[in-house]
């Protein structure tokens, strides 16, 4: 028997506007506050990068004469204004120091994921027409090398590896300071800052047009809601691709606000430059708090604590419930205070002890971990967006905190349901449009210039914004019942084994999941269970793990109604990767991608 979902008594509205903006000089390009720095405190901590075991501070002086002397190799290289200029890096700080170059030299960052296939470079370089190329690694370059000659507006590829800063410096050392400066004034709010290629999690790639206007706009924004909070000692941590709207739009937030940005290595360092570093500010994807969670639980259970963690986890989501609500009873106060002392201030230490404000976008986060952390002493604060709209549409906020919503519209934005459930957006860090192709940008905007994000919500009567699907995502069963399965899958990969999970089941007669497993947590979980030192192809197939994810399965089937809900599952072999083009590089499911893969495996589901 599944739990009857009760129905939420929410009075819904078809609306919601943010605060009045104000309006940007016409001036007001994406170079402006990296020039107020310079000119205001040039001494100051922009960035810092690690050496060794501790981070190195760079000041804004040095970023900024760096950011000069790279533009005018640039311009010596023969890029004009308006030319688009690639970028394949992961996040460091010479990706920052080449993006404002570009920029500075009146030209267009293209942003290249640093997982990209040669077939992805190929048309992203092709289609953008880009005339030089910035690649990270030799091993990039030699990736490039075995199509560029299917791009011949590429005249010059650049290997930060091997010296492409100081190159562009040496090529530089004759062009005037005046030809950086008649550039940087030619720029204005309706420029072309970048065109960002969309991960492609269907279909291929389009690229968004995204004007200096766009972005600062919406750092604007970001800082309308929590330009309140920042302090002056304030330091964010950067991991996740710069490629993504999400990391550069946090990044420029962060340059206009006075944070100071460390640049981490890598997500496989996450953990240990959490600890090195110790930000107070950061932005991810849930899929990091969902493997700080699943982290702690392992550890916990592995050492025999698993069932005062439980207990701790309930404890905490109950505390920041009746905290949402307004009163917190004794007991629970009581209990929180203990295992404080005892759990929460060590989820608080694997994100560095002084997280502060955090923020969560890229999907939806759930709203039970969300109480979970706010539980723990981590309020994360959720918001929605996309590519489009460079990125952010909504946020929560101090003082407007809904967990299982995204927050309110952001100042100047206004969010409206259509009929058919889709979240429709104006603002002005909406793009201008796709990369030549007027069709597609036709698609996307309705008759009144409303914005169609292709996500499905629903706005209550104080205007926070609930994502309940993604229209193209939405399966429809051989029933005909509409089945979203963005909150089944998050119900599903907060079990401690659970690394990721596929729902399927368009035009099929039930609903069925497809079951990804953490190695690492079936490890600790077979240790418990007195499996210790079965492969782990032997555990996959075990009744014991297939009788763990089916408590999942059944936990998650609590949440809907009958139809709804899975009625069948297969274990993958292995879990999904970026290297497989499964996960994009900011560790979204490319169902597509997923449903080809392991095609065989979901015709045996409906054949049995």
């Amino acid at each position: 028997m599944h739990a009857r979902v009760k129905p939420r008594e929410v009075d819904f509205v078809k609306t919601a506007t943010g605060p009045l903006l104000m309006p940007l000089a016409h001036d007001a390009h994406l170079l402006r506050p990296l020039l107020d720095r310079f000119e205001a405190e040039p001494g100051s901590v922009l960035a810092s990068i690690r050496e060794g075991d501790h981070f190195v501070d760079v000041t804004v002086k040095k970023v900024f004469e760096s950011v000069w002397r790279v533009a005018k190799g640039l311009v010596a290289s023969g890029v004009a204004p308006g030319d688009r200029v690639a970028l394949m890096s992961h996040t460091r700080l010479e990706w920052m120091i080449l993006d404002y170059a570009i920029l500075a030299a009146g030209a267009v960052t293209v942003p290249i994921y640093d997982s990209s296939s040669a077939e992805q470079i190929q048309w992203i370089i092709g289609d953008s027409e880009a005339v030089m190329f910035v690649v990270e690694t030799p091993a990039m370059l030699a990736t490039f090398e075995g199509v560029r000659a299917a791009v011949p507006t590429c005249r010059r590829v650049l290997t930060i590896d091997t010296g492409a800063i100081k190159e562009l410096e040496r090529l530089g050392a004759d062009v005037p300071d005046s030809s950086i400066e008649e550039r940087i004034a030619t720029l204005d709010i309706d420029s072309i800052a970048t065109i960002i290629y969309t991960s492609g999690t269907t279909g291929r790639p389009k690229g968004c047009v995204l004007s200096h206007g766009n972005l600062r706009n919406n750092a604007a924004q970001a800082f309308d809601a929590l330009g309140g909070e920042v302090r002056p000692d304030d330091t964010g941590l950067l991991f996740l691709p710069l490629a993504h709207a999400l990391t550069k739009g946090n990044a420029l937030f962060d340059t206009e606000a006075g944070i100071a940005i460390g640049f981490a290595t890598d997500i496989a360092h996450l953990a240990e430059e959490l600890q090195l570093h110790r930000p107070t500010t950061m932005a991810a994807v849930p899929r990091i708090f969902e493997k700080v969670y699943n982290a702690s639980s392992h550890k916990a259970h592995s050492e025999r604590k698993g069932p005062i963690f439980d207990h701790a986890v309930a404890v905490a989501i109950r505390w920041s419930r009746e905290r949402t609500k307004g009163r917190v009873w004794p007991w629970t106060a009581a209990e929180h205070l203990l295992f404080d002392r005892l759990v929460y201030r060590k989820i608080r230490h694997a994100f560095g002890g002084r997280l502060r404000l955090c923020f969560s976008g890229g999907g939806p986060l759930g709203e039970r971990l969300t109480h979970f952390f706010a539980g723990a002493g981590l309020h994360i604060y959720e918001g929605y967006g996309l590519t489009e709209t460079s990125p952010m549409l909504t946020i929560a906020r101090p003082g407007a905190w809904k967990p299982g919503t995204v927050g309110r519209p952001l100042a100047g934005t206004s969010i409206m349901i259509a009929g058919d459930g889709e979240i429709l957006a104006k603002g002005p860090q909406v793009f201008q449009g796709y990369w030549r192709n007027d069709r597609a940008t036709a698609e996307v905007f309705d008759r009144d210039g409303w914005f169609r994000t292709g996500d499905i919500g629903e706005l209550d009567a104080e205007g926070y914004l609930r994502i309940t699907g993604r229209k193209k995502e939405l399966i429809v069963t051989a029933a005909g019942k509409n089945v979203a399965p963005a909150p089944l899958e998050d119900r599903l990969r907060a079990h401690e084994l659970i690394s990721q999970a596929v729902i399927v089941g368009d035009a099929r007669p039930f609903i069925a999941a497809l079951i990804a497993i953490d190695e690492m947590a079936a490890s600790n979980w077979a240790t418990r269970k007195g499996l210790a030192g079965e492969p782990f192809a032997d555990l996959l197939n075990s009744e014991e793990l297939k009788a763990a994810v089916q408590r999942a399965v059944d936990d998650a089937n609590a949440s809907v109604s009958r139809a709804e809900s899975i009625r069948s599952f297969v274990v993958l072999p292995r879990d999904l990767t970026i290297e497989s083009g499964e996960l994009t590089a900011t560790l979204k499911v490319r169902r597509a991608v997923v449903e080809k893969a392991y095609a065989v495996q979901i015709d045996r589901i409906y054949a049995g």
